[in-house]
């Protein structure tokens, strides 16, 4: 057991409502223990400190899923530094597609968060018809438009 602050320290029990426990929930990051003595609202967490995480949020503009691919991003750099392959006889150890792999993971993650992001955008349209025969703020005259169409026709 850890002496608080050693480890990945943390609110405990996590709280779903903040965007550090939506984190450790989506992640997965939610095995923690005690420290000794024990610290009254925090443990030690296996991966990640409360810190981390918010340095990940503050990264990714807030959004989760942004925060969990800079986190993705974070190990494939860890994989690539200890990237090695070892052969001896009938046993092949091969890292050397671990990091690809994380970064695959992390673009994924990207992608939901630009999912989510394109679910809240705000977007311009036009409206229908296009008349022209209204001049940009002159009074509309009664009776040339109904339910947003131009009764001139020729518009």
């Amino acid at each position: 057991m850890a002496v608080y602050p050693a480890g990945n320290p943390g609110v405990y029990p996590l709280d779903p409502d903040t965007k550090v426990g939506q984190f450790r929930l989506v992640y997965g990051d939610t095995q923690s223990e005690p420290y000794d003595p024990v610290e009254a609202g925090f443990q030690n967490y296996s991966e990640l400190s409360d810190a981390e995480i918010e340095m990940f949020l503050a990264q990714g503009d807030d959004s989760v899923n942004r925060a969990i691919g800079f986190y993705y991003m974070r190990l494939a750099g860890d994989a690539a530094k200890q990237s090695i392959r070892a052969q001896d006889y009938d046993l092949v150890a091969d890292l050397t597609k671990r990091a690809a792999d994380l970064r695959a993971t992390a673009a994924w993650w990207f992608d939901q968060a630009d999912a989510e992001d394109a679910e809240d955008a705000f977007e311009i349209v036009p409206m229908v018809g296009g008349c022209s025969c209204h001049r940009e703020a002159s009074p509309y005259v009664v009776g040339t438009w109904r339910a947003g169409i131009c009764v001139h026709g020729g518009c």
